[in-house]
């Protein structure tokens, strides 16, 4: 393009026949240079059209997009429009049905599970090591007490 737009120049709009227009309004630029290289897979058509006061991008989708914006990256003289389909049509792909968002594991975190594990095992172990008739001492008690609450904890958190 001949100039970097102004963001309030930028305009799109959603069309019934399923293209989705993108207008830079007070741009000229050269249709083959701006003409990308590889389109993805989820663009069916692209088209350039040139007027006196503005450039239009026309981008033929296989779903509609839902919301749309706009940035500036001056600093690489560039505009990113990010476009964005229904959540409706996303929760559908199967990249995400393989995410299992739902079906997140219960439990504490396991940072705190095995830290709490291994201080039981510790007090119980040394609490039953010492030179005393009596194997329930306070340690032994303690150890057991914090092995048998993380586990507890663990099954209802």
């Amino acid at each position: 393009m001949d100039t970097l737009p102004d963001i309030n120049n930028i305009t799109a709009w959603q069309a019934n026949s399923g293209w989705f227009y993108i207008t830079l309004y007070q741009v000229t630029g050269d249709s083959s240079a701006l003409m990308p290289r590889k389109i993805p897979s989820d663009i069916t058509d692209f088209q350039i059209i040139e007027n006196d006061e503005s450039l239009q991008l026309g981008i033929r989708l296989i779903k509609t997009i839902e919301n749309h914006e706009f940035s500036s990256l001056e600093d690489e003289n560039s505009i990113v429009a990010s476009l964005h389909y229904s959540t409706e049509y996303l929760a559908q792909l199967d990249t995400v049905k393989k995410m299992n968002l739902g079906q997140q594991k219960k439990g504490m975190p396991p940072g705190l599970r095995n830290w709490l594990y291994i201080t039981g095992t510790g007090l119980t172990v040394s609490g039953l090591l010492q030179d005393s008739e009596d194997r329930m001492n306070p340690q032994t008690q303690s150890g057991l007490g914090v092995l048998i609450t993380t586990f507890l904890l663990d099954l209802i958190w």
